[in-house]
């Protein structure tokens, strides 16, 4: 006689008792889209991420965390419009193959964006996942994901 499964009672640690993939590419939170709150509101939803300050010094260049973005498999998520203008950054991003989001709005809250990216999270990785690298994409406050040229 087959044994039955055991299924456990144990809740997750999670709130929403999923537990994380590792497969899922991590977003990289640029520290100027960064706030506590988006924080909180990531790790409430489960979705895997790494701040800019857990990795890299305040002053870090950007074309040194934008190398290392690319060699993990990040997909960045700045308010940095500026990347795609910049000629030593702009050639950082196309060398580390990277995936980039930009949030459009300056004006957002910290509990706008951080609303906004857990709505947009799936599309996020859904764009990714559909997208050859490198790639940018501008994210507006009414939730359009729009590729940048």
């Amino acid at each position: 006689m087959a044994s039955a499964k055991r299924i456990s009672k144990k809740r997750s640690a999670s709130s929403n008792g999923l537990q994380p993939n590792p497969a899922t590419p991590r977003l990289f939170i640029d520290r100027c889209a960064w706030s506590r709150r988006l924080g909180d509101a990531l790790k409430q939803a489960n979705i895997p991420f790494v701040a800019h300050h857990d990795k890299f010094a305040p002053a870090c260049p950007d074309t040194e965390w934008l190398a290392v973005a690319g060699r993990e498999g990040w997909i960045v998520l700045t308010r940095d419009q500026a990347i795609r203008r910049k000629a030593n950054e702009l050639q950082a991003f196309r060398d580390a193959k990277l995936i980039v989001f930009a949030l459009a709005s300056g004006n957002a809250t910290a509990e706008d964006t951080a609303k906004l990216v857990i709505q947009l999270y799936p599309r996020i990785l859904s764009k990714a996942a559909a997208t050859t690298p490198p790639a940018m994409f501008s994210v507006t406050l009414a939730g359009g994901i729009n590729p940048v040229r």
